[in-house]
């Protein structure tokens, strides 16, 4: 037999807890019974959306890669390269744009008018020793004569090398024609470097001055063959 008072007692509700056996129909939840959305961690799942959590590093954030898009500031500093701003090269003379060493055409012509300055007192000499050979004995003539070869030396090696050692690295036609020899650190070169530039100007001049002038044109700094060996450059008189 059911007693009375146990079936119209009113049943006690909790707020804020829910029961299995507690489950009205849908509708907004109670004021006060609603619990605060819990704290998100990085792979904790709320309202089924994954929290992922910003991400560092170079990765991600609000949609844009870190660090993308933005603008450089300030100069590029030297040593150091940049986008758009490759590393100069150190040393002297650079390559680049306004390279120094791109004097080619101005070498040939300079190399013609030392060649000159050579020639003309050597066939003077030789014109002498003729008209002394004609007229007194030929063994006289033939003697004198042997004295040709040391003289072009000497003169050969008075303009490349002895002149421009006592003359800022300038041949005389170099000083005409505004070039200059110099090391690889711009001054210029003392007379050990100048003498050997001489001594294998003798192979650069085979041909006309063809080998030489084609190493000028192969080497990234235009040196010919006594240029590489001396560890000389030639570039504009400043």
């Amino acid at each position: 037999m059911t007693n009375p008072q146990e079936s119209h007692a009113p049943q006690q509700a909790y707020p804020g807890k829910s029961y299995p056996a507690q489950h009205a129909e849908a509708g907004p939840p109670a004021y006060g019974a609603q619990p605060y959305p819990p704290e998100q961690y990085p792979g904790q799942s709320y309202g089924g959306q994954r929290y992922q959590g910003p991400r560092y590093g170079g990765e991600q954030y609000g949609g844009q890669p870190y660090g993308s898009g933005q603008p450089g500031y300030g100069y590029p500093q030297a040593g150091y390269p940049q986008a758009g701003h490759p590393r100069a090269g150190y040393g002297y003379p650079g390559v680049g744009v306004d390279d120094p060493t791109a004097v080619v055409g101005a070498r040939v012509g300079q190399y013609v008018l030392d060649g000159v300055l050579v020639m003309v007192p050597l066939l003077a000499l030789l014109f002498g020793l003729a008209l002394l050979a004609a007229e007194n004995d030929s063994a006289l003539g033939a003697l004198a004569s042997l004295s040709v070869f040391p003289l072009a030396f000497g003169l050969s090696w008075g303009v490349h090398a002895w002149w421009p050692s006592t003359h800022g690295g300038q041949t005389p036609a170099m000083g005409w024609l505004n070039l200059r020899i110099v090391t690889a650190r711009g001054g210029p070169p003392g007379i050990g470097a100048l003498s050997v530039r001489w001594l294998l100007l003798m192979v650069d001049g085979s041909f006309g001055g063809l080998v030489g002038f084609i190493t000028m044109m192969s080497t990234s700094r235009h040196q010919r063959l006594g240029d590489i060996a001396a560890s000389t450059y030639v570039v504009r008189a400043s």
